[in-house]
Parts: C-alpha cells; structure tokens; sequence
C-alpha cells in the first residue's frame, strides 16, 4: 500500500469501529417463544391422586386418566409469517401462555418374551394344575397400546385408547405368517362434563382393579365387555362410586346358534340364519375409598358387585326340532382391603369374593353342569386372595396366592367341573447394586376335582411343588416392579400322581413326575392403561 493512502486508511477503519453499538447484556434466563395463547387455570388433583396406592399396585395406580392435576403439555409451532413479540428486560417474560384445545399422543405397552426348553430337547411348558399359577413359566404375550389425549379447556378432558394384543407363537419360532391378535381396549373416555370429578367412558374395554402379580391374575373385578360406564370422584374425599353396564356374547351354542334354512321367496340356494343369539348382560357396581395414614401410607378399602343376566331364546336341537332355552342371571359381591405405605412399593392387599348362579362361571365362560329347570341357578363360586410385597434397601420379598371353591348346581355329586383349588407363592429377591439382582420362586399348588380316581375309587387330589431361580438385568434400576428386565429362568416342578392324572394318555406331563424349565426372558410395561406407567 502507497504511504500516501496508509494515513486514510487508518482514518477509515477507526470510524467504521466507532460506529458498532455495543453488545446487548444476555437474559439472566433462557426465554421461550411460543404461540402467544391464554394461560389455562390450575386444577384440582383427582381426590384419588394425593394418595393413590404404590406403583406396585398397577392396575389401581394406573386409573386410565391423564395424569392427576398435570395440563396436557404440547406445544405448537410458531405459525409461518407470524413474528413473536419480543421484550427484553432484566426479568425473564413469559412471551406465550399455552392454549386450548391441547393434545398429547403415547404409545404404550404391556409384553413379556421367553424362550424356554424342558432340558430333555422338548420346548419348556407351562406346568400348573390350578386355573391361575405362577407366571415364572409363562410364555410370550404382548399388548401395543396407542392413546390419544385432549384438553379442551380447564378440567375438560377425552382419551381414546386402543390396544391390540399378540400372543405365542411369533413367526421366528414357528415360520407360519400370521398371528393370534386379539383387541382388548378400544373406548373413549371423557372427563370433566357438568363436573369435574364426572366421566364416562364407551367402547370395548379390559375393566379391571388391582391383581396378583406373582400369580397374573385379578381375584376381585376383571371384566371384558362392550358397553360403558361412569365414575364419579367425590370432591374433597378420596373416594369414587364406578357403575358399567355391557355386553358380550361367547361363540358357543350357549348363548350363539345359527342353522341352515332355505332362501326368502323360493330363491335358490339357502342362507344361514341367527337362530339363538342372546348376549349375557353384565353391570357392576365399585365403590373405594383410601383413607390417608401418617406420611405417605394409607389404607383403601373397596366393595364391589356385579349382576349377570342371559334372556330366553330357543336353539335347534336336531333336524325339525326347535327346544325353548329358558333365561338365566346370577350375582357376586365382594370386597378388598389393602394397606400401602407410600415407599419402595410395600403394600398388602386381602379380597374375597362370592358369586351365585351366572355369575359363578365368569363373564366368558360357559356353563356344563345344569339344575334340573335347565338353568345354572345354585352354582357358586368363593374366592379369597392374597397380594403383598415388601422392600427395604436391598432386600424385597413379594407374595401372592389364592383359594377358590366351585359347585356346579346339578345334583350330581361328582362332576370333574367341581373343584376346590389354591396356590401360595413367595419370591425374595435380592437386589446386586443398581441394575441387577436375584429371585428365588417357591410355590405349592393343590387341586381337588369332584371325580373320583378310576384307579383309587378316592376324589382327585392334584398336587405340586415348584422352586425356580431368576437372575435378572434391570436398567430402571432396582426395585421389584421396575421395568424392563432381562432374565434367566430355571424352574423345577415335582407332581404327584393325581396330578399327572390330569393329562391325556401319552402327554408327557401324564407320565414324568419332574418337570424343568430352562428359559431366557424379558417382560416390560410402560405408559398401559391396563398395567401401569
């Protein structure tokens, strides 16, 4: 560069760097640009939230709501061409305010996957002699859950939920391309309609309250209908009254016949005709209160009822012959009582339960045994359980069992359907840090047929013992109901001979008295309306 022009060049680039302003000072917080929208106003938590029972417990802690208290966070996108309004202060603002209607979108699911062998080369069965055994030799199951959530305003809330449900065998293990799928939820729930502890609910639903984990079973209310229902939160109490009504029909010739009959106008050809179709109507009744102990303990109590009613119909009996099927009902009542502390997932929870008649069989059986009018009044059925789990530090132990008696109302008194069974299991578990740990299962199963032993002359009595070993991965970290977890199963089953009684001529479990099951398995759950978050 000339010398003659170093001089204005100096000049120059010291008024171009008088001219920059100085550097704002940076917010003393991040701020948020959203739509700029009205802020809703705070709601009350469900009366049942402020204390709701251990996670544990999932089908009670997942009330298939949206979260208590919570707004439906989801916010929208700045608007293309629309510029936010900006202000800078030395105090954060809040430039948007979240607006209604507000939807969230989850997927959920409930599964367990397990490849198993019996170590003889055979494939590892379940080996139970009771209707409802211990799951550490179940096989794979899955649900696959999709919801849909909307805030339409302040304490006006709807849910949709669909669930779809897999069971064994996949396609890897047995090469056929199809699958057993079956649709266990789809209804639509809304909340907050005339008051904001009312909601209602229609569609096809597993309707169901708190279980038997070790045994996977719901002693007390574990209804599939199509129907509906509403529950009512009282305000200010931790209490709510659930009434439902529905349908559902068994595809057997109990409730469901059709017969072959000629063409309307002498057309040719025939047609098939419904002539017997009578679904079973069911309604039940819950009521539960949780009464709030010191910290975060409580005790809950719940009554519950249902009633079961099939109308008259009439069924073909043979060629020409039209026989009346008289109408049946029946009624159970029953009740839980449960104590949770609030910490670790500790909690215990006793039931009982009758039901007389219709009722007795469940709402999708079917009936074998009649009374002398062809109804299946005088049958019963009693059941009582137990559900209880315990953890402290790196300790925990869960239990659960059951007893059930059942009478068919003929008078005869032998029948193979008349049965008195139980089981109690226990599973300690010790906790190897964070994220692995042990159970060690022991169970005992005893069945009582109302059938006499063609060798002894003496009623059935089917009993078993099994031990079982699970090692366990647990990225959640430890605890006995957190999920996922990969496992290694060994299980052994010793049967009596009544036992192996109860298995057709060259089944193999008529003729082994000891039974393994060598396995490797997952199970999860997460975000279910069915079995918890």
């Amino acid at each position: 560069m000339s010398r003659k022009l170093l001089p204005w060049a100096v000049l120059l680039w010291l008024g171009h760097a008088h001219a920059q302003p100085e550097p704002a000072p940076p917010p003393a917080e991040p701020v948020e640009l959203e739509e700029e929208t009205t802020a809703p106003e705070p709601r009350e938590a469900p009366a049942e939230a402020a204390a709701a029972p251990p996670r544990s417990d999932r089908a009670a802690a997942s009330s298939d709501r949206p979260a208590a208290g919570g707004a439906l966070s989801m916010r929208e996108p700045i608007r293309p061409g629309r510029q936010p309004e900006v202000h800078v202060s030395s105090t954060p603002v809040a430039l948007t305010k979240p607006e209604f209607p507000r939807s969230r979108f989850s997927f959920g699911s409930y599964g367990r996957v397990v490849a198993a062998s019996d170590g003889r080369g055979g494939e590892g069965r379940n080996a139970d002699v009771v209707a409802y055994g211990t799951r550490i030799d179940e096989g794979t199951y899955a649900e696959l859950e999709l919801r849909r959530d909307d805030e339409w305003k302040a304490g006006l809330e709807s849910r949709i939920v669909t669930t779809l449900a897999i069971g064994a065998p996949v396609f890897h293990y047995d090469g056929n391309f199809d699958a057993k799928i079956a649709l266990r939820n789809l209804y639509v729930e809304e909340r907050g309609i005339g008051d904001k502890g009312l909601s209602a609910w229609v569609g096809s639903r597993m309707y169901r309250g708190d279980d038997i984990y070790l045994l996977d079973f719901w002693p007390l209310d574990n209804l599939n209908t199509l129907g509906g229902g509403v529950r009512f939160d009282i305000p200010g109490l931790k209490t709510y009254v659930a009434w439902h009504l529905g349908l559902n029909r068994a595809a057997d010739p109990f409730q469901f016949q059709e017969v072959e009959r000629p063409a309307a106008q002498n057309q040719p050809g025939s047609t098939r005709v419904q002539l017997l179709n009578r679904p079973r109507v069911i309604s039940s009744l819950k009521v539960q209160h949780i009464q709030p102990l010191s910290g975060k303990a409580g005790l809950k109590g719940v009554l519950y009822g249902e009633v079961h009613r099939l109308p008259s119909g009439e069924r073909e009996e043979g060629p020409g012959i039209i026989e009346p099927v008289v109408g049946d009902s029946g009624a159970l009542f029953g009740a839980q009582v449960g104590l949770f502390t609030g910490e670790n997932d500790t909690f215990i929870n006793l039931f009982f339960r009758h039901a007389t008649g219709l009722a007795a069989y469940g709402e999708l059986a079917t009936p074998e045994g009649t009374a002398p009018d062809r109804t299946v009044e005088g049958a019963t059925e009693t059941r009582v359980g137990l559900s209880a789990n315990y953890e402290h530090e790196y300790f925990a132990v869960v239990a659960g069992g059951y007893f059930r008696s059942f009478r068919e109302p003929t008078p005869e008194p032998f029948r193979f359907t008349n049965i008195d069974e139980g089981i109690f299991a226990l599973r300690p578990h010790l906790f190897l840090g964070e994220h692995a740990g042990l159970a060690v299962e022991g169970s005992y199963q005893a069945q009582q047929r109302g059938l006499l032993n063609v060798v002894t002359n003496q009623p059935l009595h089917a009993k078993l013992w099994r031990l079982g070993v699970m090692p366990y991965l647990s990225p959640a970290g430890k605890g006995v109901f957190k999920r996922p977890q990969l496992r290694l199963i060994w299980a052994i089953t010793q049967r009596n001979d009544d036992a192996r009684a109860l298995y057709a001529q060259d089944d193999v479990f008529a003729r082994r008295k000891t039974e393994q099951f060598f396995g490797i398995g997952a199970e999860w759950w997460f975000n279910s309306s069915s079995y918890g978050d």
